[in-house]
């Protein structure tokens, strides 16, 4: 199969507690968390990339980066889609892609309660989420 390369989507972590999220089973209202969908790149959090004009396309690689010791939960439509056990420094290579339709939304949820700035790179002490999903098409997909 031939694929398209959509590009990329980098979205900076918020707390639980953001208009619109509400989803952190770990802490609700306080844990850290992303919500990736067709309206990201309009929010500022949203650091890179647009959402695809495709109705479906996949997620073939993503990278996840938040507090040292901290777990995640990946879900799809509020619906769990896996568990990520080491979530800073961390990524998703799936041997099959996730599959994604115009209108769904990602959801990433940290176990670890957000806190304010100034935040530190990657394996510092205040470590900001972020996850960056790089996507794809097959070719000639609408």
């Amino acid at each position: 199969m031939a694929y398209e390369d959509l590009g990329l989507i980098r979205v900076l972590g918020q707390p639980d507690s953001t208009a619109g999220y509400n989803f952190n089973p770990y802490l609700p209202g306080t844990g850290w968390s992303v919500l990736i969908n067709q309206s990201t790149p309009q929010r500022p959090e949203c650091v890179q990339g647009q959402w695809p004009r495709q109705a479906v396309f996949e997620v073939y690689q993503a990278s996840v980066d938040g507090p040292v010791g901290s777990s995640l939960v990946v879900m799809v439509n509020r619906q769990i889609w896996n568990w990520v056990f080491t979530g800073w420094q961390n990524y998703y290579d799936p041997q099959q892609a996730l599959p994604l339709q115009d209108g769904s939304e990602l959801q990433f949820a940290w176990n670890f309660a957000a806190t304010a700035g100034p935040y530190t790179p990657s394996g510092g002490a205040n470590v900001r989420p972020v996850v960056t999903l790089w996507l794809r098409a097959l070719k000639g997909q609408q």
